[in-house]
Protein backbone atom coordinates (compact mmCIF):
# COMPACT_ATOMS: atom_id res chain seq x y z
CA UNK A 1 0.00 0.00 0.00
CA UNK A 2 1.09 3.24 -1.15
CA UNK A 3 1.95 6.56 1.22
CA UNK A 4 -1.16 7.95 -0.91
CA UNK A 5 -3.71 5.16 0.44
CA UNK A 6 -2.75 5.90 3.48
CA UNK A 7 -3.76 9.77 3.17
CA UNK A 8 -6.71 10.82 5.27
CA UNK A 9 -9.07 12.94 2.76
CA UNK A 10 -9.90 16.64 4.29
CA UNK A 11 -12.56 18.74 2.42
CA UNK A 12 -11.92 22.05 1.57
CA UNK A 13 -14.37 24.96 0.78
CA UNK A 14 -15.24 28.55 1.15
CA UNK A 15 -19.07 29.13 1.16
CA UNK A 16 -20.54 27.19 3.91
CA UNK A 17 -23.79 26.55 1.41
CA UNK A 18 -21.42 23.69 0.53
CA UNK A 19 -20.92 21.86 3.92
CA UNK A 20 -23.84 19.29 2.87
CA UNK A 21 -21.65 18.04 -0.24
CA UNK A 22 -18.39 18.21 1.95
CA UNK A 23 -20.21 15.68 4.49
CA UNK A 24 -21.10 13.69 1.46
CA UNK A 25 -17.43 12.01 1.46
CA UNK A 26 -17.66 11.08 5.05
CA UNK A 27 -19.73 8.13 7.02
CA UNK A 28 -22.11 10.83 8.10
CA UNK A 29 -24.97 8.37 7.46
CA UNK A 30 -24.38 6.68 10.33
CA UNK A 31 -25.13 9.79 12.18
CA UNK A 32 -28.65 9.42 11.35
CA UNK A 33 -31.29 8.63 13.94
CA UNK A 34 -28.79 9.53 16.36
CA UNK A 35 -28.56 12.70 19.63
CA UNK A 36 -25.39 13.61 19.23
CA UNK A 37 -22.86 16.03 20.78
CA UNK A 38 -21.99 18.94 18.91
CA UNK A 39 -18.63 19.74 20.79
CA UNK A 40 -18.32 23.90 20.71
CA UNK A 41 -16.70 26.36 22.25
CA UNK A 42 -19.25 29.28 22.91
CA UNK A 43 -17.12 31.74 23.57
CA UNK A 44 -16.02 34.25 26.72
CA UNK A 45 -18.05 37.37 27.11
CA UNK A 46 -16.63 40.20 25.67
CA UNK A 47 -14.80 38.01 22.89
CA UNK A 48 -15.73 38.83 19.37
CA UNK A 49 -14.43 35.82 17.12
CA UNK A 50 -15.99 32.81 18.54
CA UNK A 51 -18.61 31.03 15.94
CA UNK A 52 -21.64 32.85 16.34
CA UNK A 53 -24.96 31.43 16.84
CA UNK A 54 -26.86 32.00 13.55
CA UNK A 55 -24.05 30.53 11.67
CA UNK A 56 -23.88 27.51 13.61
CA UNK A 57 -27.99 27.45 13.11
CA UNK A 58 -26.71 26.47 9.30
CA UNK A 59 -24.84 23.66 10.70
CA UNK A 60 -27.15 22.43 12.49
CA UNK A 61 -29.89 22.97 10.27
CA UNK A 62 -27.76 20.69 7.87
CA UNK A 63 -27.37 17.95 9.96
CA UNK A 64 -31.03 17.73 11.11
CA UNK A 65 -31.75 17.38 7.60
CA UNK A 66 -29.74 14.18 7.61
CA UNK A 67 -32.08 12.90 10.77
CA UNK A 68 -29.03 14.03 13.15
CA UNK A 69 -30.66 15.25 16.57
CA UNK A 70 -27.23 17.54 17.65
CA UNK A 71 -26.94 19.09 20.83
CA UNK A 72 -24.37 21.86 21.79
CA UNK A 73 -21.72 20.99 23.96
CA UNK A 74 -18.73 21.88 26.34
CA UNK A 75 -17.33 21.51 29.65
CA UNK A 76 -16.90 24.55 32.51
CA UNK A 77 -13.33 26.02 32.26
CA UNK A 78 -10.72 26.44 35.18
CA UNK A 79 -9.97 29.67 34.94
CA UNK A 80 -12.14 32.61 37.22
CA UNK A 81 -15.47 33.17 34.66
CA UNK A 82 -18.77 33.27 34.67
CA UNK A 83 -18.33 29.77 32.85
CA UNK A 84 -16.11 27.99 35.63
CA UNK A 85 -19.84 27.17 36.88
CA UNK A 86 -22.51 25.25 34.85
CA UNK A 87 -25.07 27.72 35.46
CA UNK A 88 -22.71 30.47 34.54
CA UNK A 89 -22.06 28.86 31.22
CA UNK A 90 -25.45 28.41 30.33
CA UNK A 91 -26.24 32.14 31.07
CA UNK A 92 -23.00 33.11 28.89
CA UNK A 93 -24.36 30.30 25.98
CA UNK A 94 -28.11 32.48 26.09
CA UNK A 95 -26.23 35.99 25.95
CA UNK A 96 -24.59 34.88 22.77
CA UNK A 97 -28.01 33.86 21.37
CA UNK A 98 -27.63 29.61 21.78
CA UNK A 99 -30.49 29.95 23.35
CA UNK A 100 -32.30 30.73 20.67
CA UNK A 101 -31.50 27.75 18.51
CA UNK A 102 -33.61 24.63 18.32
CA UNK A 103 -31.14 22.54 19.78
CA UNK A 104 -30.58 21.79 23.66
CA UNK A 105 -27.36 23.59 25.67
CA UNK A 106 -25.48 20.69 27.57
CA UNK A 107 -22.72 21.73 29.84
CA UNK A 108 -20.87 19.19 31.70
CA UNK A 109 -19.10 19.56 34.62
CA UNK A 110 -18.56 15.80 35.99
CA UNK A 111 -16.84 13.43 33.94
CA UNK A 112 -15.39 9.80 33.65
CA UNK A 113 -11.46 8.53 33.84
CA UNK A 114 -10.09 7.07 30.82
CA UNK A 115 -6.99 5.90 30.57
CA UNK A 116 -4.17 6.63 27.51
CA UNK A 117 -1.04 6.65 27.76
CA UNK A 118 -1.00 5.11 31.67
CA UNK A 119 -2.52 8.27 32.79
CA UNK A 120 -6.31 9.18 33.39
CA UNK A 121 -8.46 11.82 31.77
CA UNK A 122 -11.23 12.59 32.93
CA UNK A 123 -13.85 12.98 30.41
CA UNK A 124 -17.40 14.99 30.58
CA UNK A 125 -19.97 12.41 31.02
CA UNK A 126 -22.14 13.60 27.96
CA UNK A 127 -19.04 13.28 25.76
CA UNK A 128 -17.92 9.77 26.90
CA UNK A 129 -21.36 8.42 26.45
CA UNK A 130 -21.65 9.35 23.31
CA UNK A 131 -21.33 6.75 20.39
CA UNK A 132 -21.05 9.76 17.44
CA UNK A 133 -19.83 13.44 17.87
CA UNK A 134 -19.79 16.55 15.65
CA UNK A 135 -16.62 18.60 16.53
CA UNK A 136 -16.95 22.27 15.09
CA UNK A 137 -13.85 24.01 15.87
CA UNK A 138 -12.63 27.33 15.41
CA UNK A 139 -9.22 27.68 14.01
CA UNK A 140 -7.01 30.80 16.10
CA UNK A 141 -3.83 31.36 17.81
CA UNK A 142 -3.37 30.09 21.53
CA UNK A 143 -0.92 31.56 23.92
CA UNK A 144 -0.03 28.21 25.12
CA UNK A 145 -0.55 26.10 21.57
CA UNK A 146 0.78 28.48 19.39
CA UNK A 147 -2.70 26.98 17.28
CA UNK A 148 -6.19 26.10 18.46
CA UNK A 149 -8.13 23.41 16.43
CA UNK A 150 -10.15 20.26 16.64
CA UNK A 151 -6.94 19.32 18.68
CA UNK A 152 -7.39 21.71 21.47
CA UNK A 153 -10.94 22.04 21.19
CA UNK A 154 -11.59 18.37 22.55
CA UNK A 155 -8.23 17.76 24.35
CA UNK A 156 -8.74 20.78 26.83
CA UNK A 157 -12.79 21.45 25.94
CA UNK A 158 -13.74 17.46 26.44
CA UNK A 159 -12.18 17.09 29.77
CA UNK A 160 -13.13 18.47 33.27
CA UNK A 161 -11.68 21.45 35.35
CA UNK A 162 -10.33 18.81 37.46
CA UNK A 163 -8.40 17.23 34.17
CA UNK A 164 -7.69 20.58 32.76
CA UNK A 165 -6.35 21.92 35.92
CA UNK A 166 -3.23 18.69 36.71
CA UNK A 167 -2.65 18.97 32.79
CA UNK A 168 -1.41 22.45 33.29
CA UNK A 169 0.09 21.85 36.29
CA UNK A 170 1.80 18.86 35.19
CA UNK A 171 3.45 21.44 32.29
CA UNK A 172 4.90 23.82 35.00
CA UNK A 173 8.21 24.63 34.46
CA UNK A 174 11.13 23.25 36.59
CA UNK A 175 14.50 25.58 37.00
CA UNK A 176 17.52 24.28 36.52
CA UNK A 177 19.86 26.91 38.08
CA UNK A 178 23.32 25.56 36.70
CA UNK A 179 21.91 25.66 33.40
CA UNK A 180 20.65 29.21 33.59
CA UNK A 181 22.48 32.54 32.05
CA UNK A 182 20.16 34.73 33.12
CA UNK A 183 19.51 36.13 29.53
CA UNK A 184 15.64 36.93 30.70
CA UNK A 185 14.22 35.53 27.84
CA UNK A 186 11.72 33.41 29.69
CA UNK A 187 10.68 36.52 31.19
CA UNK A 188 10.06 38.54 28.06
CA UNK A 189 8.31 35.89 26.28
CA UNK A 190 6.14 34.36 29.40
CA UNK A 191 2.28 35.74 28.33
CA UNK A 192 1.30 36.13 32.15
CA UNK A 193 4.22 37.77 33.41
CA UNK A 194 5.24 35.21 36.30
CA UNK A 195 8.60 34.99 35.80
CA UNK A 196 10.94 37.62 37.12
CA UNK A 197 15.17 37.70 36.12
CA UNK A 198 17.70 39.43 37.78
CA UNK A 199 21.74 39.06 37.02
CA UNK A 200 22.12 36.19 38.97
CA UNK A 201 17.92 35.55 40.23
CA UNK A 202 15.52 33.52 38.50
CA UNK A 203 11.90 33.67 40.49
CA UNK A 204 8.59 32.20 39.20
CA UNK A 205 5.22 33.63 40.49
CA UNK A 206 3.31 30.06 41.01
CA UNK A 207 -0.02 31.82 41.55
CA UNK A 208 0.39 33.44 38.07
CA UNK A 209 1.42 30.50 36.55
CA UNK A 210 -0.63 28.86 33.98
CA UNK A 211 1.77 25.83 32.75
CA UNK A 212 1.87 27.23 29.03
CA UNK A 213 4.95 25.70 28.69
CA UNK A 214 5.81 28.93 26.70
CA UNK A 215 8.99 29.51 29.24
CA UNK A 216 9.98 26.28 28.62
CA UNK A 217 9.51 26.27 24.87
CA UNK A 218 12.07 29.68 24.72
CA UNK A 219 14.71 28.48 26.71
CA UNK A 220 17.93 28.09 24.57
CA UNK A 221 20.18 27.09 27.69
CA UNK A 222 18.00 24.05 28.41
CA UNK A 223 17.74 25.59 32.25
CA UNK A 224 13.45 25.11 31.84
CA UNK A 225 11.91 22.04 31.46
CA UNK A 226 8.18 20.45 32.04
CA UNK A 227 7.33 19.21 35.28
CA UNK A 228 6.29 16.22 33.63
CA UNK A 229 5.65 16.71 29.96
CA UNK A 230 4.93 19.72 27.78
CA UNK A 231 0.96 20.94 27.20
CA UNK A 232 0.42 19.48 23.46
CA UNK A 233 1.48 16.23 24.92
CA UNK A 234 -1.54 16.01 27.50
CA UNK A 235 -3.82 17.94 24.91
CA UNK A 236 -3.15 14.97 22.36
CA UNK A 237 -3.51 12.11 25.22
CA UNK A 238 -6.85 14.50 26.63
CA UNK A 239 -8.21 14.39 23.20
CA UNK A 240 -7.84 10.44 22.44
CA UNK A 241 -9.62 9.85 25.40
CA UNK A 242 -12.72 12.18 24.32
CA UNK A 243 -12.53 9.98 20.62
CA UNK A 244 -11.32 6.77 21.26
CA UNK A 245 -13.43 3.89 19.93
CA UNK A 246 -16.06 7.00 18.75
CA UNK A 247 -17.30 7.93 15.44
CA UNK A 248 -15.92 11.87 14.86
CA UNK A 249 -16.40 14.28 12.10
CA UNK A 250 -14.68 17.49 12.60
CA UNK A 251 -15.49 21.60 10.76
CA UNK A 252 -12.53 23.81 11.22
CA UNK A 253 -13.29 27.23 10.68
CA UNK A 254 -10.67 28.72 9.54
CA UNK A 255 -11.71 32.18 9.78
CA UNK A 256 -11.38 35.29 12.03
CA UNK A 257 -8.14 33.82 13.13
CA UNK A 258 -7.00 36.00 15.98
CA UNK A 259 -3.93 35.89 17.98
CA UNK A 260 -5.59 34.14 21.20
CA UNK A 261 -8.04 31.62 21.81
CA UNK A 262 -11.77 32.64 22.18
CA UNK A 263 -11.57 31.58 25.89
CA UNK A 264 -9.67 35.22 25.84
CA UNK A 265 -12.06 38.61 26.37
CA UNK A 266 -9.11 40.33 24.69
CA UNK A 267 -8.48 37.75 21.85
CA UNK A 268 -7.37 40.19 19.27
CA UNK A 269 -6.51 41.25 16.85
CA UNK A 270 -6.79 39.34 13.50
CA UNK A 271 -3.92 37.84 12.75
CA UNK A 272 -4.29 36.11 8.93
CA UNK A 273 -7.01 36.53 6.73
CA UNK A 274 -10.31 34.63 6.09
CA UNK A 275 -9.14 31.04 4.84
CA UNK A 276 -12.44 29.05 4.49
CA UNK A 277 -13.59 25.56 6.23
CA UNK A 278 -11.91 21.80 6.11
CA UNK A 279 -13.89 18.86 7.32
CA UNK A 280 -12.55 15.17 8.06
CA UNK A 281 -12.65 12.41 10.20
CA UNK A 282 -9.14 12.20 11.30
CA UNK A 283 -8.64 15.28 13.96
CA UNK A 284 -4.73 15.38 13.18
CA UNK A 285 -5.55 15.82 9.63
CA UNK A 286 -7.82 18.21 9.60
CA UNK A 287 -5.73 20.09 11.97
CA UNK A 288 -2.65 19.79 9.62
CA UNK A 289 -4.35 20.61 7.43
CA UNK A 290 -5.32 23.34 8.75
CA UNK A 291 -2.18 25.17 9.60
CA UNK A 292 -0.79 24.66 6.03
CA UNK A 293 -3.07 26.45 4.89
CA UNK A 294 -2.44 29.18 7.13
CA UNK A 295 1.50 28.98 6.40
CA UNK A 296 0.22 29.57 2.69
CA UNK A 297 -1.16 32.84 3.97
CA UNK A 298 0.60 34.41 6.36
CA UNK A 299 4.15 31.67 7.03
CA UNK A 300 4.69 30.61 10.88
CA UNK A 301 2.04 33.50 11.76
CA UNK A 302 1.13 31.04 15.05
CA UNK A 303 4.70 30.28 16.08
CA UNK A 304 5.88 34.39 15.66
CA UNK A 305 2.43 35.54 17.66
CA UNK A 306 2.65 33.09 20.04
CA UNK A 307 6.13 31.64 20.48
CA UNK A 308 5.11 28.39 20.82
CA UNK A 309 5.18 25.64 17.83
CA UNK A 310 1.78 24.54 16.32
CA UNK A 311 3.34 21.54 14.70
CA UNK A 312 4.23 20.23 18.42
CA UNK A 313 0.76 18.88 19.42
CA UNK A 314 0.21 17.60 15.92
CA UNK A 315 3.16 15.58 16.24
CA UNK A 316 2.64 14.50 19.97
CA UNK A 317 -0.90 13.19 18.14
CA UNK A 318 0.94 11.11 15.74
CA UNK A 319 2.89 9.97 18.24
CA UNK A 320 0.51 8.16 20.52
CA UNK A 321 -1.96 6.99 17.61
CA UNK A 322 -4.53 10.33 17.92
CA UNK A 323 -4.42 10.36 14.26
CA UNK A 324 -2.70 11.11 10.96
CA UNK A 325 -0.98 14.14 9.70
CA UNK A 326 -1.15 12.98 6.08
CA UNK A 327 -4.09 14.00 4.06
CA UNK A 328 -5.43 14.60 0.64
CA UNK A 329 -6.65 17.71 0.23
CA UNK A 330 -10.27 18.11 -1.76
CA UNK A 331 -11.06 21.30 -2.92
CA UNK A 332 -15.24 22.14 -3.79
Amino acid sequence: MGEEDCMKKVVFFTDIAKLGESLDHFPIEGFSGKKIPFKLNMGEIANRYYPKADFIKLVIEELKKRNVEPFLYDTTVAYFSPRYLKVGYEVVAKMHGYGMLECKVVVDNSGVNVSVEGCDYEVGENLYNATHIFAFSHVKGHIATGMSGAIKNLGMGGVTKKTKIRMHHASNPIYQRDACTFCGKCSEQCPVDAIKVSKSRWELSEGKCVGCGVCVENCDSEALINKDKDLQYFLACAAKACIQDKNVIYVNDVNRISRSCDCDPFAGPLICPDIGFLVSDDIVAVDKASLDLVNVVRKDVFIETNKVDPVKQIKRGEMIGLGSPLYKLISI
